[in-house]
């Protein structure tokens, strides 16, 4: 299983009701169309942040998706929930599940 663990900070005027209508647009028009994709998690930080937690079935069908964000209806909404300059990606892949 692969993982893309993003952080952020939402952007001034966004709130979290705002970010969690358009995320579930996102999903119901866009993610769960994509290969491999299996859920998106949305988290609160302890230091007021966000982190989302993106899993997909392999590396590749992140990546394929990644290409298709351009197709992305009302991405603009999406991506204005985010402050800029905040994003922090990362990826993981699982070894072990015990």
């Amino acid at each position: 299983m692969y993982k893309d663990i993003i952080n952020y900070e939402l952007a001034e005027n966004t709130t979290e009701d705002q970010l969690l209508k358009i995320a579930k647009q996102i999903v119901h028009d866009w993610m769960k169309n994509q290969d491999g994709f299996i859920k998106w998690e949305i988290h609160t930080n302890s230091d007021g942040g966000y982190t989302d937690i993106v899993y997909w079935k392999s590396k590749e069908d992140a990546k394929a998706a990644e290409k298709e964000m351009v197709n992305i209806p009302n991405a603009s909404e999406w991506y204005g929930c985010y402050k800029e300059g905040t994003i922090l990606s990362k990826n993981l892949i699982t070894i072990a599940e015990f």
